[in-house]
């Protein structure tokens, strides 16, 4: 009976976050600031419909589109980016499929039809070079059902990665840090705005957040079950494929899984097997996984796999380069200016709360918290989950994720305010975890106060 009441309680739980979480990201969808490069992800949203190219007219304007002149391709890559190296030129090389792999684009596809949208409701990418007035003259601003419903399927997304997060917090810190975390989540301004955009920011979320789902499950298995562990961490890699899939810098993941094949070889305590070789093959297995689901739904790729995800990533950082280099006044100067510029973003301008001692400093306090736990686990001491201890599977999970996802945003050239999207999570997630932590031990933190 008991049993049943904690499940209900904990399902009445999860119904009420869901409903605070989608009464954040649904409100005053319409509303949230336009930005030109939602033009660009709904109008590429058409990508869905070519999946089938029989049955898919490409619109006028991406008929046009080729690989740009001044993107200059080593010599070994440039028969894969020629037009005659794919049977139809949807998914040859160009700009487009270039520029981002499609899986966001499937994505907004699939909250626009569901709006009852189709490809000739679309509008023309947005042009930065001519003014805002000439794009909505020409059609380069979606129409207002079209917006909504695109963005609507990122909201959604949305929350469903906030109530994942929400749980896993919660197991990591308990309940206070869970909450702390719902209304950094579910109340920053950063948040609502990039996450209910129609562009990539919410499907690489969602994916991330999946994998993350993955990893605890895999590392809060019993040490014993070392084949659960593994198959947990082959579905983290294909959550890492698809996060790719959805924006480049997802497939980080993937080395994450790997990482987390080893960790949970070095917890068995089964019978005796070749852990280790398990282990390797496990980490081969979950990378190979990982590249196969990122080819799988790019259709682009097909032809040439490793060259044309070669093309991706170099024409990716030869356009951030061009983009360094046209807004001067976003461009990351050198190191000092790094240090500087991105402490202030990820402590005090993005957070919920915009105090930089506040985030820095709980910050700093959840790292220990969440690494000592980790190094108590790994030690093979025991386990507990209660008020004083940090769930360590979960924490070391949140840790080795973050590592790989947070980490490298902060090297980027320019400082626009969606990249830092990993940083301000995480920084959020650990910052929880540390209420969550002072919460259960406010008498100690009040003593060490007052004795100094």
């Amino acid at each position: 009976m008991k049993t049943l009441l904690a499940k209900g309680l904990r399902l009445l739980e999860v119904a009420v976050v869901v409903v605070i979480l989608g009464n954040a990201f649904f409100s005053r969808l319409g509303v949230v600031r336009f930005h030109g490069d939602e033009s660009h992800w709904i109008a590429t949203s058409c990508y869905l419909e070519a999946l089938v190219p029989s049955r898919f007219a490409e619109p006028e304007w991406l008929r046009r589109t080729s690989v740009p002149d001044t993107f200059s391709a080593p010599g070994w890559l440039a028969a894969t980016l020629a037009p005659e190296a794919s049977a139809t030129h949807v998914w040859s090389a160009h700009y487009w499929t270039l520029t981002q792999p499609p899986v966001s684009r499937y994505l907004i596809g699939l909250g626009r039809i569901a709006g009852g949208y189709a490809v000739a409701d679309l509008n023309i990418p947005w042009d930065f070079h001519i003014p805002d007035a000439q794009n909505v003259a020409m059609g380069a601003r979606p129409s207002s059902g079209v917006l909504w419903s695109s963005r609507a399927a990122m909201a959604f997304l949305s929350v469903i990665s906030g109530v994942i997060l929400f749980l896993l917090v919660r197991r990591c810190g308990g309940a206070i840090a869970g909450y702390s975390f719902l209304g950094m989540y579910a109340g920053s301004a950063y948040f609502l705005t990039h996450l209910r955009r129609a562009m990539s920011e919410a499907p690489l979320l969602f994916f991330t957040t999946l994998a993350l789902l993955c990893a605890a499950r895999a590392l809060t298995v019993s040490p014993r079950r070392l084949g659960r562990s593994v198959a947990w961490l082959l579905l983290m890699g294909v959550c890492a494929g698809l996060a790719g899939a959805a924006k480049l810098n997802g497939l980080a993941l993937g080395f994450a899984a790997a990482v987390l094949c080893v960790v949970v070889a070095f917890r068995y305590r089964g019978r005796d097997v070749k852990r280790w070789r398990v282990a390797f093959l496990a980490a081969l297995l979950v990378m190979m996984i990982a590249v196969g689901v990122f080819i799988l739904v790019n259709p682009f790729l097909y032809p040439q796999p490793v060259l044309r995800t070669v093309a991706m990533i170099l024409f990716r950082r030869w356009e951030m380069t061009n983009q360094a280099s046209r807004y001067p006044e976003w461009h990351i100067p050198d190191s000092t200016a790094r240090i500087f510029i991105v402490s202030m973003r990820v402590f005090r301008d993005y957070p919920a709360v915009h105090v930089e001692f506040f985030n820095e400093g709980l910050t700093a306090l959840g790292l220990y918290l969440l690494i000592q736990g980790v190094w108590r686990w790994l030690g093979r001491k025991k386990r507990i989950v209660d008020a004083a201890r940090i769930e360590a599977g979960t924490g070391l999970a949140i840790l080795v994720v973050a590592a790989v996802t947070a980490l490298p945003p902060l090297l980027t050239p320019l400082d626009w305010d969606r990249y830092y999207l990993y940083p301000v999570l995480f920084v959020s997630v650990i910052v929880s975890v540390s209420l969550g932590w002072i919460a259960s031990h406010w008498r100690e933190v009040v003593a060490l106060y007052t004795e100094s």
